[in-house]
């Protein structure tokens, strides 16, 4: 899997995906290097290693580095398409 192609899956497939990754034996780097990233690069998109939990976790508010959406832009019902809200 490409980053192009994870950065396609919803947020509950890429943490799942990740996991699953640990889950057959693989370290973070391995990780990494499969999508084509690195620890920053994946960073920059909301999602981090925890090394105490040994799991991949995803930010809910994924910052301004990213163009995915988290679902709370939301204001009053409004929907936003191409940085526009509509109402």
């Amino acid at each position: 899997m490409t980053i192009a192609e994870f950065e396609l899956l919803s947020t509950e497939e890429q943490e799942k995906w990740l996991n699953d990754q640990l889950a057959a034996g693989k370290t973070p780097d391995d990780i990494y290097a499969t999508l084509g990233s690195t620890k920053q690069g994946l960073g920059k998109i909301g999602v981090f290693y925890v090394p105490p939990k040994k799991t991949f976790n995803i930010k809910p508010m994924r910052g301004y580095q990213t163009t995915k959406f988290s679902g709370n832009e939301g204001n009053d019902g409004a929907a936003i398409i191409g940085g526009e809200k509509i109402g």
